[in-house]
């Protein structure tokens, strides 16, 4: 029996959170056979400014090689396909996080500032939007080898993946001395493209989670349901993983999300919550009714936390396509949200809240299409430090 994601770990994402990930699910190969399944269709979305997509992205998947967390950037060395010049050529698949694009780690939201070096991961990508062309360099390597699509709605580990599509995987056989660990589908089919047995390099290296605590490879046994997360083998272009990590039972599984989510709670609370401006009423003056829409890949408590406060007021903060901000003690304005909306069926990246918040003095950062981010009247107000900050 799988060991599914707890109905209470679910609930504490937003329900567009989870439509949004089901983007991701496009073709895997195995790491035992050369035949891929039939891929996607290419998406080729032109995607507009203050628009969400209307199409699910291209599906990429690869270990996580250079990351600019700040600045939402990072690169990925895409999954071998048993070429071995593009192995040997290929440079890294370059790629920027949409402002309203979501990071999974553990099950629980993240920043790429959560997800460490070497950690393969699931995404799926669009062009750039109209304006971005520029901001991703073209590839450096020979171009055969590359993607156009480096502009990411969604990223996630091997545990979120697989968790999120209801699929765990039994253990086979542990070899110790081949140094190698047999598994088999387990609970839910993720889909044809996955094969019913993989088998990944496991080690010393490999960090066991049982419980609240770390265990011992050697504790691993036949019929046991893991999760695990996979990295970078000598033998990556044949699609060969290491396993560099597997959670044993429910237990550990939940100890990890509930750390990943309180990491992604207390980054959110000094950093706000981001969004953007759909429509602005101006009430004369510099006065006006500001209509925001929030991103996904929030956990629902800040949401439900701000909803509750409501009445006490909020500030909002102007900010870009990174979702860096200004002077963000300084730069934002007071006000108070004066409606709540719950959308229904929001499209992927949207959080399906959007809020009429009314401030006494607009600035030029809440024009719509304008990124911003949103306080909670009692979370932190800080000075963020200088490389965080746009100036």
């Amino acid at each position: 029996m799988i060991d599914n994601q707890p109905t209470d770990e679910i609930d504490r994402r937003t329900a567009i959170s989870l439509l949004a990930a089901v983007v991701a699910g496009g073709v895997i190969l195995s790491n035992s056979s050369a035949q891929a399944t039939e891929p996607l269709p290419e998406n080729d979305e032109s995607l507009q400014p203050g628009k969400f997509p209307a199409k699910p992205g291209n599906y990429l998947a690869g270990e996580l090689v250079t990351t600019d967390a700040i600045n939402r950037r990072g690169g990925l060395r895409l999954d071998g396909d048993f070429n071995d010049d593009r192995y040997d050529k290929a440079q890294p698949h370059d790629f920027a996080m949409l402002p309203y694009g979501m990071i999974y780690y553990h099950g629980a939201p993240a920043e790429l500032r959560d997800i460490p070096l070497g950690t393969h991961l699931h995404g799926s990508f669009y062009l750039p939007p109209k304006g971005e062309e520029n901001t991703i360099p073209p590839t450096k390597g020979p171009p055969q080898y590359g993607s156009k699509f480096n502009h990411a709605i969604l990223l996630e580990d091997d545990f979120s993946f697989f968790q999120r599509r209801g699929q765990a995987w039994e253990v086979v056989e542990v070899n110790r001395e081949k140094a190698r660990m047999k598994v088999a589908t387990s609970g839910k089919s993720a889909g044809a493209e996955f094969e019913a047995e993989q088998t990944f390099w496991i080690d010393d290296a490999t960090r066991v989670w049982m419980g609240k605590s770390s265990a011992v490879w050697t504790e691993l046994a036949a019929g046991q349901v893991v999760q695990l997360n996979l990295t970078w083998s000598p033998e990556w272009r044949n699609r060969q993983f290491r396993t560099s990590d597997v959670w044993i039972d429910e237990e550990s599984r939940a100890v990890a999300t509930e750390r990943q989510r309180q990491i992604h709670v207390r980054y959110q609370k000094h950093h706000w919550l981001a969004g953007w401006v759909d429509h602005v009423e101006h009430l004369g003056g510099s006065k006006g009714i500001v209509t925001i829409t929030l991103f996904g890949s929030v956990d629902s408590s800040l949401l439900e936390e701000v909803k509750s406060k409501k009445a006490h007021g909020n500030a909002v903060a102007a900010a870009e396509a990174t979702l860096r901000t200004y002077w963000q003690d300084h730069d934002h304005k007071g006000g108070s949200i004066v409606e709540w909306k719950t959308l229904d069926k929001p499209p992927a990246g949207s959080s399906g809240i959007q809020i009429l918040w009314q401030t006494g003095e607009l600035l030029d950062g809440f024009r719509p299409g304008r990124i911003v981010r949103l306080r909670c009247y009692d979370w932190p107000n800080i000075k963020l430090p200088p490389e965080e900050r746009l100036h």
